[in-house]
């Protein structure tokens, strides 16, 4: 894993790419900015892995590039739950929620990923708090999106079989 300059890393990849971002999506280009220039970015290369197990989350991720398998830490082995795409959070339900991580995310390709500290997610309702509503609809967005994903897991699992609800 090596830690990049922002102002590198928005050259190469350009505002307009960020700006695609789900997580990014509708933000101002000086928010863009201040998020990578306050946050720090990694690139992991394929097979590199994030272990935090137990850990709380004080911070979450976001993709920039490439893509991370999340496993899901269990008793007898660890389970692919899901993948994190570019543009998708990692953790933030975990930071929101004061939860400790369960997990390992894995790089399956070169990746690029966005450290936003709990510090910096409150300094930027402070500074820029239009933005900030955009960043958190963004997030929730996603977040309901997980909800509905695990939902159709979870129902293809299950059957109703007409029994009323106690």
């Amino acid at each position: 894993m090596d830690i990049l300059d922002a102002g590198k890393t928005i050259e190469t990849l350009g505002l307009p790419y960020l700006r695609e971002l789900s997580t990014f999506g509708a933000l101002s280009d000086e928010v863009i900015f201040d998020l990578l220039k306050n946050g720090t970015i990694k690139r992991y290369a394929k097979g590199e892995y994030i272990a935090r197990l137990d850990q709380v989350a004080a911070e979450f991720q976001v993709v920039l590039q490439g893509k991370f398998a999340f496993y899901k830490h269990g008793e007898e082995s660890d389970v692919l739950t899901r993948y994190f795409c570019v543009g998708e959070q990692v953790g933030f339900d975990l930071m929101i929620g004061l939860i400790p991580h369960n997990g390992i995310d894995v790089a399956t390709e070169e990746s690029l990923l966005l450290d936003i500290s709990s510090e910096q997610f409150y300094d930027l309702h402070v500074n820029f708090p239009a933005d900030f509503g955009l960043l958190m609809i963004n997030l929730s967005r996603e977040l309901a999106r997980e909800i509905a994903m695990l939902e159709d897991v979870i129902g293809k699992g299950t059957g109703w079989l007409g029994e009323a609800a106690s």
